[in-house]
C-alpha cells in the first residue's frame, strides 16, 4: 500500500481452490491484479489468509470459516499498530474463497463455537462462489468434477474423492447427515437484513459453480433488503475460462467501483451522524 493521509482501508482477501488447495501467496498473481494495484496506489491495504484445506478423512469444516473469522480479528487487534482504518473493511473471495467470505460477512463466529465477536464489515466480495451447498451437491457440479477427475491417474484420482475430501465422510451413505451438513454452511442460510453490503460476479456458462447459486443469492439479499449489485458475465466459465479482454476489464472496474463507492457510502454516514 502506498502512503496516504488518515488510515488505510481493507480488504481481506480469500483464496479459491474448491476448500482441496490454494494458498494466500496467490493475492500476488491472480486475476484480480489490475484491481487491487488500483486499489493499492489509492492507499488500499491486501491482506491474504491462509486456511484449513480438507485433508484424507478431515473435513475443512469448519476450521477454514473459523480460520476467515480468525484473520478479521487478527486485522482488528492490529489495526492501530498498522493504521487500518476498522471504518473501510471489506472482505473478497473467488470460489471456495468466496464461500468462506460469504459465511464471515453473513454468520457470526458464535455460530461455529468461537467465543469472539463479529467483525464489523462494510461489504463482501462474492466472485462464483458456492452460496447454497445443498443445491451444489444436487447439482451437475459433481458429474462435472468426477468427469475431470476420471481422466486423472487412478491413484490420484481415489486421492481425490473431492465429495469425502469435502465432507470428511461419504455423503452418499447418509442422506440425513449430508443436508444437515450442507445447510450448516450454506451462506444463504445466514442472510439478514444486517448482512453488509455484496457484490456479486459470475459467469453464466459457470460448470463448476452454476449461476443459479448467484441468481438466488441475489433475490434473498433483495427481499431482506440488504444492498447488493450482481454482474453476469455472459458465456463465461468458472475461474473467468472464456472471458474476453473487454470482459476481463469490466471485472477490474466492478471491483474498484464498488470498494470506492463502499468507503464514500461510509464517510458520508459517518458525517451524519
Amino acid at each position: 500500500t502506498q502512503e496516504v493521509e488518515g488510515k488505510s482501508p481493507v480488504i481481506l482477501f480469500v483464496h479459491g481452490g474448491g476448500w482441496v488447495a490454494g494458498r494466500k501467496e496467490s493475492v500476488n498473481m491472480n486475476r484480480f491484479n489490475d484491481a487491487f494495484n488500483d486499489l493499492r496506489g489509492r492507499g488500499y491495504t491486501i491482506i491474504s489468509c491462509e486456511y484449513a484445506l480438507a485433508r484424507k478423512r478431515k473435513s475443512p469444516f469448519p476450521e477454514c470459516i473459523k480460520d476467515g473469522f480468525d484473520a478479521l480479528q487478527w486485522i482488528e487487534t492490529n489495526a492501530d499498530s498498522l493504521n487500518l482504518d476498522m471504518e473501510n473493511l471489506g472482505i473478497m473471495g473467488e470460489s471456495a474463497g468466496a464461500h468462506i467470505s460469504m459465511m464471515c460477512a453473513y454468520a457470526k463466529p458464535s455460530d461455529f463455537g468461537m467465543d469472539i465477536p463479529p467483525t464489523k464489515l462494510a461489504y463482501v466480495i462474492d466472485v462464483y462462489g458456492p452460496s447454497n451447498l445443498v443445491d451444489l451437491y444436487h447439482s451437475n457440479t459433481v458429474d462435472t468434477l468426477n468427469a475431470i477427475l476420471n481422466g486423472l491417474p487412478d491413484k490420484l484420482h481415489k486421492r481425490l474423492d473431492l465429495a469425502q475430501l469435502i465432507f470428511g465422510f461419504d455423503p452418499t451413505q447418509d442422506s440425513v447427515k449430508t443436508t444437515a451438513f450442507a445447510l450448516k454452511y450454506s451462506p444463504s442460510n445466514y442472510v439478514t437484513e444486517n448482512a453488509p453490503k455484496t457484490l456479486l460476479i459470475h459467469g453464466t456458462k459457470d460448470r463448476v459453480v452454476p449461476i443459479d447459486q448467484t441468481r438466488s443469492l441475489h433475490e434473498k439479499l433483495d427481499a431482506v433488503g440488504v444492498e447488493n449489485q450482481t454482474h453476469e458475465l455472459p458465456h463465461v466459465d468458472h475461474a473467468f475460462i472464456g472471458a474476453d479482454v473487454t470482459q476481463k476489464r469490466q471485472i477490474q472496474k466492478w471491483l474498484v467501483d464498488f470498494v470506492l463507492e463502499s468507503k464514500l457510502e461510509g464517510q458520508k454516514n459517518k458525517a451524519r451522524l
